[in-house]
């Protein structure tokens, strides 16, 4: 399956995860993070069972950011007016300001006015939940079926944004004799998603953020500024959110379907020959509208029908084929009672093909909304049409593995699987993985065997090797996407350019996965739970690597290694159990710690995310000996005050002993004023400049967990389901976006850390001037 959308939560009957080397080893290379294994429900012998479940729910938001008052935010607009001056300088009302909300002297008739909560307009609705679900099983000796409806419907608790999702399915199997059987299962799954969302990860540019709008939007109305127009001709300066949303719409309609044969015989005595034959089929269609007042319209040519709504359909199609075929043979009657051993022996392939289709269409009628566009698609204008299809994806596997244990008693587990992967050229195709564990049940020694309080006690150890082939297709070789534009003179030209450099030498990344662990349950298993210790390296490391200068953005390389040491534990408690009520509690909590032990012939690099400034650049550091993780960048040591400065021919003049960061802040070394960020100077130089970086916080915890309590009375369940995550820091970019504003986002509203008593500010409120003089 694709995504666990693709199953009815009521047809799954047990999940499993499966987290050590020698339980995921025979998975091969999707098994390299873990494996869960969902096991659906099946008919059994007897008369037909039906059953059928409804759901109802309701959604509210639960905070909301908080943002600066009318009286506030008017008074934040007339400080940062004052203060982002240039050329010649007013020392009161200047003109940014009073073209919008007249002078100072005025400003009290903003004090009380409710603002409109932005949020509570967007977000404010109340969500349902509804879901239905219909299940009819049943069998005979001969035959057995399981049928499966399921719908869920969403309403979201942002306008204009539903969800709709149906499942069918249908399983059957049959004994055809005792040498044969077979089973099959079918599964269709289709999905609706409207509406846009607060943003996306591919939006043509980050300025149309529905977030952005909504929380940054005038708190209250300003002539000129801003418009409860919601179906203008997009020319506002501010964007009214109603207007965001609407102009920033999406439909996908998703499609999968899913087969999957069986096919069973007994070839001889505990000798078992399996075949099992899977397709899946996968389709999306992507219809994306960009408004008047999106950025993509603004910032079309004149040429290519500027200022008109667009929208791009994307129509994706995935299949992938999988065959395994697999001989199981039991050695019970060689073996005797005492010593049980069985082996299996496997081949496995997966064939997978991609194909995309984006059509962009502009100029359509400037009055036409979404409906519209999609309704009447040839009132518009074709720009381009792309189709991409993938380069093969194949991946072929052979595998055995063998179990033997000794009056269940000692066990011991060997797992073989090499995979070779069409991404790799052919010195590289193939990687080779072995798995080895061990258990020892002291349960079953004669010592504590038929001891009433000791139901499992259980020592566990395992070691193994698993590959990682997840990067995209054609890697190793020269691939042009005729997916770019770019507009010369105006005018629209598509052009195939190679973004990523081709590595031949590419070939698998290797986890090496050990593991010790305990397993027990006392008192009839009322108190059960496991211990686990681990200990895993990543070498070869699969990255894609920038490469500026080159040409190209990036190379996918086989560089460097990690390794993740921690320890795991669960515990379940059955603290009742009656007929007709009962109540438990289960526990868990991991402690992990990361580390780059390599990173080829570097020893560090910085990662940007895009939301430091561009004099402080990479804000993540990757560097040997660290952890993955690690947030990079300059201690805040507080704020420049007035007096820290001479102020001397209407300039600013920093005293002497006080710390210098206008390099770093402003770039030229000039330009640094009250109010401005004061770095610390970590290497005590008297400066600050790229030698003061430094590691500032890491998103790793130092401990995760939760626990659940379900409890049941009389036919009803109530579960409540805690979780935690301690001792990691937060890249709080929301504070950074609306604590923060540029020329671009003058008018924009910010969040309550900059209300007024905490923001820096050197306006005398009497004046409605700055205070310049140090004194």
């Amino acid at each position: 399956i694709n995504s666990m959308n693709d199953i009815s939560s009521s047809d799954i009957d047990s999940m499993t995860v499966l987290k050590d080397a020698a339980s995921t080893a025979i998975y091969g290379s999707r098994g390299a993070n873990g494996v869960i294994i969902i096991t659906t429900k099946s008919g059994k012998n007897g008369k037909m069972a039906v059953s059928f479940n409804m759901f109802y729910g309701m959604k509210k938001i639960a905070n909301e950011i908080d943002v600066l008052a009318p009286d506030d935010y008017t008074k934040w607009q007339y400080e940062y007016a004052l203060l982002s001056q240039t050329g010649t300088k007013v020392a009161s009302d200047p003109a940014s300001y009073t073209k919008y909300f007249g002078n100072w002297q005025d400003h009290d008739l903003y004090n009380g006015l409710k603002g409109n909560d932005w949020q509570k307009q967007i977000f404010g609705r109340t969500g349902e939940v509804q879901s239905r679900d219909l299940g009819i099983r049943g069998g005979s000796d001969k035959l057995n079926y399981n049928f499966n409806y399921a719908h869920y419907d969403e309403k979201a608790i942002m306008i204009g944004s539903d969800y709709k999702r149906n499942n069918l399915s249908l399983a059957l199997k049959s004994k055809l004799n005792d040498k044969i059987d077979v089973s099959f299962t079918m599964r269709y799954s289709d999905t609706e998603i409207d509406g846009g969302g607060v943003n996306e990860q591919n939006e043509k540019s980050s300025a149309d953020s529905r977030m952005r709008t909504i929380v940054g939007y005038a708190p209250l109305p300003v002539s000129g500024l801003t418009s409860d127009d919601t179906s203008g001709d997009g020319t506002d300066v501010l964007v009214n959110p109603l207007r965001a949303v609407s102009d920033n719409d999406r439909q996908q309609f998703r499609k999968n379907y899913n087969m999957l044969g069986s096919f069973g015989w007994e070839l001889a005595d505990n000798l078992k020959l399996k075949v099992d034959l899977g397709l899946d089929n996968f389709s999306n269609l992507d219809y994306r509208f960009y408004g008047l007042t999106t950025y993509y319209i603004a910032n079309t040519p004149v040429s290519t029908l500027q200022g008109m709504p667009a929208m791009i359909m994307t129509d994706t199609k995935d299949q992938r084929f999988r065959n395994a075929n697999t001989l199981n043979y039991d050695f019970k009657k060689i073996m005797g009672d005492n010593h049980h051993l069985s082996a299996l022996i496997g081949e496995e392939s997966i064939d997978y093909t991609s194909n995309t289709v984006t059509s962009t269409i502009h100029g359509y009628p400037k009055f036409f909304d979404f409906d519209k566009a999609k309704t009447l698609t040839t009132q518009g204008t074709p720009q381009s049409v792309d189709n991409y299809y993938s380069p093969d994806d194949r991946l072929l596997s052979f595998f055995g593995r063998a179990n033997y244990d000794y009056k269940n008693r000692y066990l011991f587990t060997a797992t073989f699987r090499a995979d070779g992967s069409s991404k790799f050229l052919e010195q590289n195709r193939w990687g080779y993985f072995p798995a080895f564990a061990a258990g020892w049940k002291i349960s079953e020694e004669n010592f504590l065997k038929g001891k009433s309080a000791i139901n499992l006690l259980k020592l566990r150890a395992s070691y193994g090797e698993a590959g990682n082939n997840n990067i995209p297709v054609g890697q190793q070789v020269q691939i042009f996407q005729s997916t770019a534009t770019t507009w010369i003179n105006g005018v629209t030209s598509v052009w195939a350019p190679s973004k990523t450099m081709p590595n031949p030498d590419l070939k698998w990344e290797t986890t090496v996965t050990q593991n010790f662990g305990l397993d027990f349950g006392f008192f009839k298993n009322r108190l059960s739970g496991n211990f686990d210790v681990y200990k895993n390296v990543t070498s070869d490391l699969l990255i894609n690597f920038p490469v500026p200068g080159s040409g190209y953005d990036f190379q996918y390389r086989n560089m460097g290694e990690t390794q993740n040491t921690g320890f795991e534990a669960t515990i379940n408690v059955v603290a009742i159990e009656k007929a007709k009520y009962g109540l438990n509690f289960s526990f868990n909590m991991g402690i992990n710690k990361n580390r780059i032990n390599s990173l080829g012939v570097m020893n560090n690099f910085g990662q940007a995310t895009g939301w430091a400034s561009s004099q402080i650049g990479d804000d993540y550091l990757i560097e040997v000996g660290s952890s993955l993780g690690a947030m990079y960048g300059y201690k805040n040591d507080g704020r420049y005050e007035v007096s820290d400065f001479d102020y001397i021919g209407g300039k600013y003049v920093l005293k002497s002993g006080v710390v210098n960061t206008a390099t770093t802040l402003v770039g030229d070394g000039s330009g640094l004023k009250p109010g401005d960020m004061k770095l610390k100077d970590v290497n005590g130089d008297g400066k600050v400049d790229l030698t003061d970086k430094t590691v500032i916080g890491n998103v790793n915890p130092k401990s995760t967990g939760g626990f659940v309590i379900n409890g049941n009375a009389y036919g009803f369940d109530l579960m409540a389901a805690f979780n935690w995550s301690i001792g990691n820091e937060i890249y709080n970019a929301d504070k950074i976006e609306f604590s923060t504003a540029t020329a671009s986002g003058q008018y924009k509203n910010l969040n309550s850390t900059m209300a007024d008593g905490k923001r820096w500010t050197n306006l005398d409120p009497v004046s409605g001037q700055l205070v310049t003089d140090p004194a």
